[in-house]
């Protein structure tokens, strides 16, 4: 037997020792697994918090807001120009032009008239709303719908626009070349000034109308002297007549 330190020899105090130490090994490498097992664990509920979270916005589910060329339709699209009629509202399905090829312009029988030469829609009542400066005309056009100065088109908010300058010049050329004026446009036929007749209009002033078209950099728009066959402009804040179109290419 090995020499004895106090009541223990030196073999038994080197056995209990290993002993505590074995033990304690044991212990350890139960609380290392728990550990990397709960390590694991959180490592999976991570995954799966990944796969089964929402998913974000996809380009196909991002709806623009961006207004699409259809729904400007009533806007002025004339080149270096700035203004324009704000479209508002849900569009309808309005009435289409009633073109006639053998006149000038064609009485749809629903409160418009038709232009075949330009394929403008233009309201038969022409003041039936009243003179307006440039950006309150330009609202009233916008919100003229069917049930409106006895239209039956099917037209809504947003269908209806000023003309535009070259609109207003082609309206008036071929009347302007016959030496019309007062006003200076043409009878339904085409042939002949509206003053000679048949005309599809009414209430129409030998007076100034407004166009949809600025001048750019300023507050000022172009407007159609339809007395004399000529084309002004004047500062948005000027008082003048309103004659809605619809249709066309501007």
């Amino acid at each position: 037997m090995g020499k004895r330190i106090g009541n223990l020899s030196r073999r038994e105090s080197m056995s209990i020792g290993g002993g505590d130490r074995m033990r304690t090994r044991r212990r350890f490498q139960p609380d290392l697994h728990k550990w990397r097992l709960g390590i694991f664990m959180a490592i999976l509920l991570g995954l799966a918090t990944i796969l089964v979270a929402p998913a974000g916005p996809t380009l196909a589910s991002i709806t623009s807001t961006s207004p699409t060329p259809s729904a400007q339709r009533g806007a002025n699209t004339t080149q270096g120009t700035k203004g324009g009629n704000a479209a508002g509202g849900a569009r309808g399905r309005a009435a289409a032009p009633c073109v006639d090829k053998t006149k000038r312009y064609a009485d749809c029988g629903n409160g418009t008239v038709t232009d075949s030469l330009t394929g403008l829609v233009w309201l038969k009542k022409s003041n039936c709303l009243p003179s307006a400066d440039f950006e309150a005309a330009k609202k009233a056009v916008a919100g003229l719908k069917n049930g409106d100065c006895m239209l039956t088109d099917g037209s809504s908010p947003g269908d209806w626009r000023l003309p535009t300058q070259k609109e207003w010049e082609t309206t008036m050329e071929k009347a302007l070349d016959m030496g019309c004026s007062g006003p200076t446009l043409t009878n339904d036929a085409g042939t002949g000034c509206i003053t000679a007749g048949p005309s599809s209009f009414t209430d129409v002033e030998a007076d100034y109308y407004w166009s949809s078209t600025t001048l750019e950099g300023q507050d000022r728009a172009y407007f159609g002297d339809i007395d004399h066959g000529h084309l002004l402009n004047g500062a948005f804040t000027t008082s003048l007549r309103v004659w809605p179109v619809r249709g066309g290419q501007r």
